[in-house]
């Protein structure tokens, strides 16, 4: 079957593991016109090893190509100055996750999207994981009772999955809160906005990061349901958890890798349901990027945009102020 979006030319401003992964997927979805573009020679020539694409030296140089899409896969700081000026040209926006680290620019961002009717989605890449889409439908069917509860779980060694984490920016300013699927989640599980925010973070392990390498987040939403998000950059092992506490049962999902994930529910007088399935870390991203393509060309409402992606930002702003953590990073020079 021939897509409509296979004619679309696609821009990737950004050109490392986010921006690889993204052309790699896209060109698996049949879009043959891709375009990448990043300050660095290297990243750029390791992109162009791996997939078809017409490389530029600079994101302008880029935009001046005019593309339908743009992929903005940068640093969280870029993102909305890059969507602005993407929407300037006449682009649709893609925009890695967070949106921001800051609500400063999102309105203005969102103004400009409606008057151009441009659409900007946000890689919320966790609401197309297999095993969290499985959660959701299990506690969309009622059969679990009214949400009350969320608990989300991340951690990972730092260290161990970046031998040069000092040098990077998560080291120097975001530190935990970088891990913000698990906010996301927290928000797309309850669908209620936020009441307030508590939040303790700081240094407590011995990696030796400036930034926080510890978040304990506390979320109460509208609707009676309360969030519970811990999140770490020294734990060992590696370890992903949710879980939905509902008023009639309880479902989990745990995945430590990409490659396998559990399922578990129980409901009241029943016995625990564990389901353990394969996954492959490209598949949500392919659903992500279908789903963004299918709204371009308008056969799809689009999905995961400004107003899902702010809430995640304002709990993370709300949550370093609180904790004492708010200067996160450099002002854009």
């Amino acid at each position: 079957m021939v897509e409509g979006w296979t004619n679309l030319s696609v821009l990737i401003a950004g050109c490392g593991s986010a921006g690889k992964r993204h052309a790699r997927v896209l060109h698996s979805l049949g879009v043959r016109d891709i375009r990448a573009c990043d300050p660095v020679p290297a990243q750029r020539e390791a992109l162009a090893e791996e997939t078809p694409v017409r490389l530029y030296e600079s994101y302008e140089n880029g935009l001046a190509s005019h593309p339908d899409a743009v992929f903005i896969c940068t640093p969280p700081k870029m993102h909305i100055p890059m969507a602005l000026a993407a929407i300037e040209q006449g682009a649709h926006v893609f925009s890695e996750k967070p949106l921001s680290y800051s609500t400063g620019g999102i309105d203005q961002l969102a103004d400009a999207a409606e008057r151009s009717r441009r659409i900007v989605m946000t890689g919320l890449c966790f609401r197309y994981h297999d095993g969290l889409r499985r959660a959701r439908e299990l506690l969309d069917s009622g059969r679990f009772g009214r949400l009350v509860a969320v608990r989300c779980l991340m951690g990972e060694n730092f260290p161990s999955v970046r031998p040069d984490y000092r040098s990077l920016f998560s080291a120097k300013y975001s530190g935990a809160f970088d891990l913000t699927h698990e906010i996301d989640l927290a928000v797309w599980f309850t669908g209620q906005p936020v009441r307030n925010v508590l939040c303790l973070a700081g240094c407590f392990s011995d990696i030796g990061i400036e930034a926080p390498d510890t978040a304990e987040i506390l979320v109460r939403f509208e609707g009676n349901r309360i969030a519970n998000i811990h999140l770490d950059f020294f734990q060992i092992p590696r370890r992903r958890q949710t879980e939905l506490i509902c008023s009639e049962g309880v479902i989990t999902v745990e995945f430590a890798s990409w490659n396998s994930c559990t399922v578990s529910s129980c409901q009241r007088g029943g016995d625990w349901n564990d389901t353990s399935f394969a996954t492959q870390r490209d598949d949500m991203f392919r659903d992500e990027d279908r789903a963004f393509l299918r709204s371009v060309i308008g056969v799809a409402q689009p999905e995961c945009g400004i107003d899902q992606a702010r809430t995640s930002v304002e709990i993370i702003e709300l949550a370093r102020k609180v904790a004492g953590v708010d200067v996160l990073e450099p002002a854009i020079l």
